[in-house]
């Protein structure tokens, strides 16, 4: 009995000390991890990436035949050896151009695509396909998912209006949708994502075709109490390339990262974030050597700080990567190179940006879906790594329990 409370004891301890370890700690080291790879007619659309509450990673995405023939939505999860099992959730004739993937608190999915007719389709829990929505736009198709604090379903699509969005709701039986806002002055809407903060109010943040002409990253925000959304550029370029946004664990406020070029040689890398009173926007990085394009934003769940993966072109060596560009614990933006040879868009022009997610299980730890320069469908993680004094730790448990175990003989 002595024995077993000892181990109990040990254990919880390495549980905690685990726990509150930063998730990027030094220098990142990165394990692909293969889930498909396609070649001939198909091609990957752009992949969502999602952990469970159980640290379980599942990607949504679509093997895409072309120029048009019979694709197939898939969910992909990572099993315990290694492995990926995945699912077909639809097949048919220009189906899935974009997916999107988010889990509710009983570890539940909802993947949601948009077919190239416009309509809006999903799947809950691996269950059938069921209507979702209508007059989706198809040649810039934007969807994203997430569940706020209470569990509900906050998706979100772009519809054939210019700058108009339509939501994406589920009652637990059927999925519904309806008009949510739209962005004036605008000529197209070619991304945007979707979040609820720590008060449970929606946020959207757009890549915008301007009908003036240039582009701009805007936002929207959804009003206390109902009523007409709030929304305004945060930032007009000549291109505006990659945009994302994400709430911080720690105080529910809302991020935004983008990227930007002047249409000369110069490309820039933004982060914003909402004090509670405005928006506080940092520039990254900006580089005549280097591009930086589409791009997913997330935060460490350990400490709170802010993380991107983005396409990053390196224009010296005519090589498209994968980058992670992080904040450390000093505050200082790092980039670690995640694969040196990726590929940017799907073909047609069509994008298709990586998907950044941290693991909140334990200990948490960044990886990041994306697609390869062969057209292979790969998650990347950063495995965690003991903290020095975490190893003196486990080291001076192991000593413990084998003291232990030769007192009790």
């Amino acid at each position: 009995m002595r024995y077993l409370l000892t181990q109990v004891s040990v254990l919880l301890v390495l549980q905690i000390v685990t726990a509150e370890s930063a998730a990027i700690n030094g220098t990142p080291s990165w394990t692909p991890s293969i889930i498909d790879d396609l070649s001939g007619s198909f091609f990957v659309s752009s992949p969502d990436l999602a952990f469970d509450h159980f640290g379980t990673p599942s990607v949504s995405w679509s093997s895409v035949q072309q120029p048009s023939g019979t694709n197939s939505v898939r969910l992909s999860r990572l099993g315990g050896l290694g492995f990926w099992s995945t699912q077909t959730l639809a097949t048919g004739p220009d189906i899935g151009l974009q997916t999107g993937i988010s889990f509710d608190r009983s570890e539940r999915a909802t993947v949601a695509w948009i077919n190239g007719s416009g309509a809006v389709s999903a799947s809950f829990d691996g269950g059938p396909n069921l209507a979702a929505g209508a007059g989706a736009a198809v040649t810039a198709p934007v969807i994203t998912l997430s569940h706020d604090l209470e569990g509900s379903l906050r998706g979100m699509f772009a519809r054939t209006s210019p700058g108009g969005t339509s939501e994406i709701s589920f009652d637990g039986t059927a999925f519904g949708s309806a008009d949510l806002m739209s962005f004036s002055g605008v000529a197209m809407l070619m991304d945007a994502a979707m979040v609820a903060d720590g008060r449970g109010l929606r946020q959207i943040v757009a890549r915008v075709e301007l009908s003036a002409g240039s582009e701009a990253v805007m936002a929207a925000s959804e009003a206390p109490g109902g009523g007409p959304w709030s929304s305004g550029s945060l930032f007009t370029a000549n291109t505006v390339s990659g945009v994302d946004i994400a709430v911080d664990p720690g105080d529910g406020n809302v991020a935004v990262a983008y990227s930007t070029f002047d249409g000369v040689n110069t490309s820039k890398l933004f982060f914003a974030k909402f004090n509670g009173f405005a928006m506080e926007t940092t520039e990254v990085r900006s580089s005549t050597q280097h591009r930086f394009e589409d791009l997913s934003l997330a935060f460490d769940l350990a400490d709170g700080l802010p993380a991107i993966a983005v396409e990053h072109k390196d224009i010296g060596l005519g090589q498209d990567q994968l980058a992670l560009i992080y904040q450390d614990g000093a505050m200082i933006w790092q980039t670690s190179i995640i694969d040196s040879a990726i590929s940017f868009d799907a073909p047609g022009g069509l994008q298709r940006r990586p998907s950044l997610a941290f693991d909140d299980f334990g200990t948490s730890f960044p990886a990041v879906a994306y697609v390869d320069n062969d057209e292979v469908l790969t998650v990347a993680f950063d495995p965690p790594v003991p903290e020095p004094s975490t190893v003196m730790l486990i080291l001076s448990a192991a000593a413990l329990i084998g003291f232990t175990q030769r007192r009790m003989r």
